[in-house]
């Protein structure tokens, strides 16, 4: 599978030649015109560079960039502009850790080639936690993009990862594999996940379950925590903050059974 970008621009012609000369190279080009389809997108997908332009109709890039990074803090950002970039547009890239602001300019090879180049670095791997490798992680959600983007950041930080699309799958997966952590989607056709959550507290009251949803729902997120969720995180979430919730779940347990076994 290619690489995926996604191409923010209200120009229908610079779309056209992005699709083309991207999927031409066997990446995986997603088109669109303004910044609300682009910031619900990236709720549903992970990309890996994203190109926005600046002139983009409904948002500006660099304020489309500033909701992104609010939730995304790695992905990589170049933004275009119609003139070439003066001093004062790349300190406000800088701030918001856009990679590179380029010309929009199709008539030379120099616009591709920093995109292919952006493309091609590779990013650095990141040292699993020492922990990792015995703490497998649960992804429960019927979204199939929402699991692969959880599945695939999870395991670059080292952790062994499942993933069920269902309530009764999940469930079937906690008896079988026992995972330390669940991330649950609190919305799901069949079984809601409050009933999940619940019956994989029976299941393993050790198990700690981190509860996902697009929408904030005070009743919903009290009845979450009443049947024993450890956090409650609203979707766009920030993939970073995620990481800092799994690893603190996990030294909390870890640190927990090393006092059981002290008091054996």
């Amino acid at each position: 599978m290619g690489q995926k970008v996604l191409i923010v621009d209200g120009n229908i012609e610079a779309r056209n030649t992005f699709y083309e000369i991207l999927s031409s190279l066997n990446y995986e080009p997603t088109c669109v015109p303004t910044a609300k389809e682009a910031l619900t997108r990236l709720t549903e997908e992970r990309f890996d560079l994203i190109i926005l332009d600046k002139d983009t109709p409904d948002l500006g890039g660099l304020e489309i960039a500033r909701k992104i990074r609010e939730f995304d803090k790695e992905t990589k950002i170049i933004l275009l502009l119609e003139e070439e970039p003066k001093r004062d547009i790349f300190s406000s890239a800088h701030q918001l850790n856009i990679h590179k602001v380029l010309k929009k300019d199709f008539s030379t090879h120099t616009l591709m080639r920093e995109i292919l180049g952006a493309l091609r670095e590779r990013r650095s791997s990141p040292q699993p936690y020492p922990f990792s490798q015995d703490a497998s992680i649960l992804i429960v959600d019927d979204n199939p993009q929402v699991r692969e983007t959880l599945q695939l950041f999870l395991e670059r930080k080292g952790f062994r990862v499942l993933a069920a699309s269902s309530g009764e799958d999940a469930l079937m997966k906690v008896k079988l594999d026992k995972p330390k952590i669940v991330i649950l989607d609190i919305r799901m056709p069949g079984m809601d996940g409050v009933v999940v959550l619940r019956n994989m507290k029976q299941l393993d009251p050790s198990i700690k379950v981190i509860v996902l949803t697009s929408v904030r729902d005070d009743y919903i997120m009290k009845e979450a925590q009443q049947e024993g969720a450890s956090e409650y995180l609203i979707k766009p979430y920030d993939l970073e903050k995620l990481d800092v919730i799994v690893t603190s779940l996990l030294l909390q347990k870890r640190s927990r059974d090393g006092e059981e076994n002290l008091n054996r």
